[in-house]
């Protein structure tokens, strides 16, 4: 991490910093229609404080009436975010999941980065007292459905693609340098503002919440047909899975992944699949204080 924080000598802005947390979170009220242009948003109280982080779950259907749902996942939230999923799942005939790594644990982890970000998102729940999504879901129910690379797949795909983790990270931090200069609050202030609260938690709670939301495009430059690894050929490999599900017969379907992967699955169920979407609904991932 030292090589991508720190060039000449100089310390990095602290907004790119920040990316590489929020690449952990990301890499819900009320129902509309139409094409989301995000799928997470903000919703602020009459004062301009944040009152909640919301995800979509957004649903599409086929000319043949069979239903499919993206299900948005920040994979730090609150504990009642993801009891609500829990819920909403037994209503699927199958819920495809992310996880890289063979789900029968006989594999080892596909390498540094993907190690660094689940150490991410520990260190973010404690920091923000909130729940982690690995230790709240229960992926042990019948409807539940491995959709993503094992650790092999991952690693022999990123070599196909000549890629490397530093590589990554280093694009997600060019990204991260055009997203700050249109980010609603400055780093600066952000960090003023929680360094003088009362409640320094809720209050850099608060300054997460803007920058995940601020920082959604950030990802979009690993998604679409060129795209990466850690977006592109692991969404191919979660519609390889979609569509066998389908085939089987399946008709009422969700897929469960971070919310950064959506805008490519819309594209492709779109596009590709024949899908339309439906409707939009938004719930509470993190419910915030806005006072």
């Amino acid at each position: 991490m030292e090589l991508v924080e720190r060039k000449a000598g100089r310390q990095a802005p602290v907004m790119p910093r920040v990316v590489f947390m929020l690449l952990g979170l990301v890499l819900f009220a009320g129902a509309h229609a139409g094409e989301p242009e995000h799928f997470m948003r903000l919703v602020e109280g009459e004062d301009g404080r944040p009152d909640a982080l919301q995800v979509a779950v957004a649903a599409y259907r086929d000319g043949q009436g069979r239903r499919v749902d993206l299900v948005g996942a920040v994979h730090v939230a609150d504990r009642a975010y993801f009891h609500a999923l829990q819920d909403r799942f037994d209503d699927y005939e199958s819920v495809l999941y992310e996880l890289v790594g063979d789900p029968e644990g006989s594999e080892r982890p596909a390498g540094v980065g993907l190690n660094l970000v689940g150490l991410l998102q520990g260190g973010m729940k404690d920091a923000l007292g909130l729940a982690f999504q690995l230790e709240e879901i229960d992926y042990g129910r019948p409807n539940f459905v491995h959709a993503d690379m094992t650790a092999t797949e991952f690693s022999e795909a990123m070599k196909q693609r000549e890629e490397t983790w530093l590589g990554t990270f280093m694009e997600l931090y060019a990204a991260s340098a055009v997203a700050q200069s249109s980010a609603s609050q400055s780093p600066e202030a952000a960090l003023l503002e929680v360094l003088f609260a009362s409640d320094r938690r809720e209050a850099f709670k608060r300054m997460m919440a803007r920058s995940l939301v601020d920082q959604q495009q950030v990802l979009e430059v690993l998604g679409g047909e060129e795209g990466s690894t850690l977006i592109t050929e692991r969404n191919r490999k979660a519609l390889s899975v979609l569509e066998r599900e389908l085939d089987g017969g399946a008709r009422h379907l969700a897929l469960f992944y971070g919310a950064g992967h959506l805008p490519d699955f819309h594209r492709r169920l779109v596009g590709e699949l024949g899908f339309e979407l439906e409707s939009v609904e938004w719930l509470d991932a993190w419910v915030l204080d806005g006072g």
